[in-house]
């Protein structure tokens, strides 16, 4: 990588890439790392795509609405949540909100094995890149209200290999010992059945959980 001399900036969003998250749009990264500056953002990212740590691409994904805090807070002991509510609210913030093209970012495999964590260069599952956008969103929610829960988050793919015949959550909220002390997922548009289904999920191994 001559000449490239890696930032404090370009570690953060790496390491979030490769241990927090699937990927970042365009917006998400201007806005939060380099205050709405998009062609400041556009620039350094072209950057590290040609160093090879990070690959540009375009998904069909809906806008994503306003992701302020938890639709359900839940903890062992706690009574079952209202999941007709919980629904409702999770079904009906993505009204009028058609897909559109947008371009966004993810790891590459080169980037993992600095950063550690996973990066592959490519998106697997493309169909699902407005879920995957709106745990990247959650992230960033709490990487500015709760950084210290956001540096304890890992991702899905990072955890997966702990996960036998159970529902995989978005992030898993890690503590010191790498025990993991309370879940999150991103309700994206989660009927009622699949709320309750990864309710009980938690419920029987007692595990918080938070649902955004």
């Amino acid at each position: 990588m001559s000449g490239y001399r890696m930032t404090d900036r370009d570690r953060e969003i790496l390491k979030a890439l490769t241990v927090f998250v699937r990927l970042f749009s365009q917006r998400q990264i201007a806005e939060f790392w380099f205050n709405d500056d998009k062609a400041n953002a556009r620039r350094r990212l072209a950057q590290l795509a040609a160093e090879n740590l990070v690959t540009q691409i375009s998904v069909r994904a809906r806008p994503l609405p306003a992701i302020e805090e938890p639709v359900i807070v839940w903890h062992p002991g706690d009574v079952d949540p209202d999941f007709s509510r919980a629904a409702y609210q999770l079904r009906s913030r993505w009204r009028r909100r058609p897909v559109k093209s947008l371009q966004a970012y993810i790891a590459t495999e080169q980037a993992s094995r600095i950063l550690g964590g996973r990066g592959h260069g490519e998106l697997k599952n493309g169909f699902q890149a407005t879920h995957d956008l709106g745990v990247s969103q959650v992230w960033l929610q709490l990487a500015e209200s709760s950084p210290a829960w956001a540096d304890a988050w890992r991702g899905e793919d990072v955890m997966a290999h702990t996960r036998r015949m159970q529902k995989l959550p978005d992030g898993f909220i890690v503590n010191k010992r790498d025990e993991v002390v309370c879940v999150i997922e991103f309700g994206g548009a989660y009927d009622q059945q699949r709320v309750r289904e990864f309710h009980e999920d938690c419920r029987d191994r007692s595990l918080p959980y938070r649902m955004w």
